[in-house]
């Protein structure tokens, strides 16, 4: 980056380690994190580590700091990709195995952000635990050397693996790329001291295939159920005036 281009510098401030201390691969799962939590990776870049404890001093390119506040806020109300959640929730739990907990720290020296690590400790911790459940979505992947099987499932933007004994994943195997399946068996669960549950393992029993859907004859169908709505001249218009409180009783 050339030196005329205003930056700002933000400090990641671990209160455990120091420079000489501090695992190389473990320093480089944390700038990872820290990474996803600030995003706009073209404009954020690590200028140094400082001294004392591990201090990453991260900087920031003027046009792009206001996009990071905005991000640590949309972060702190879960409003933020799913890629940053996790992120922040992954460097917290660093920190906790690390008995560390760490501050950001913004170019005028305000702590906008807290990660709690060892204090969530005091948190009680469940499980691990079995819950029956349900998963569904089109398969993607199915196979592996070991019985149960693995299983991918991609559900919209989130995808789920599960396990399946080999006659099981066989079957579902022939809806590989085409339909949606439901998929029921049993979840093993741990709550971490943060609160937060996480799914260990995912054993199926049994499943079932959700039909494509089919527009037209979706349409036909409603069409053939009774009622007062077939006699509007535009439903469409007509739910749009209920839903905005306009319309006339």
């Amino acid at each position: 980056m050339p030196k005329s281009r205003k930056h700002l510098e933000y400090r990641f401030e671990i209160d455990a380690f120091s420079p000489t201390s501090i695992p190389m691969s473990r320093l480089a799962e944390y700038l990872s994190d820290l990474a996803k939590v600030l995003g706009n990776n073209n404009n954020v870049h690590l200028l140094k580590i400082e001294g004392g404890s591990t201090v990453p001093v991260v900087m920031v390119e003027w046009e792009a700091e206001p996009k990071v506040r905005d991000r640590l806020r949309a972060i702190k109300s879960h409003e933020a990709p799913e890629e940053a959640q996790q992120a922040a929730k992954d460097l917290d739990r660093r920190l906790l195995q690390d008995n560390a907990k760490a501050v950001l720290v913004d170019p005028v020296g305000s702590k906008v952000f807290r990660f709690p690590g060892r204090e969530n400790a005091t948190k009680m911790e469940f499980g691990p635990v079995n819950q029956a459940g349900v998963f569904q979505g089109v398969p993607i992947k199915v196979g592996g050397e070991n019985d149960p099987v693995p299983v991918h499932l991609e559900d919209g933007k989130n995808k789920h693996i599960v396990l399946a004994r080999r006659s099981l994943a066989k079957d579902i195997a022939r809806y590989l790329f085409t339909s949606v399946v439901r998929v029921e068996g049993t979840g093993r669960w741990i709550r971490h001291s943060d609160g937060e549950w996480e799914m260990l393992s995912f054993h199926a029993s049994s499943f079932t295939l959700i039909e494509d859907a089919d527009i037209r004859k979706n349409i036909g169908e409603l069409r053939k159920v009774p009622g007062e709505w077939k006699k509007l001249d535009d439903p469409l218009v007509e739910l749009e005036q209920i839903r905005r409180g306009t319309k006339l009783q």
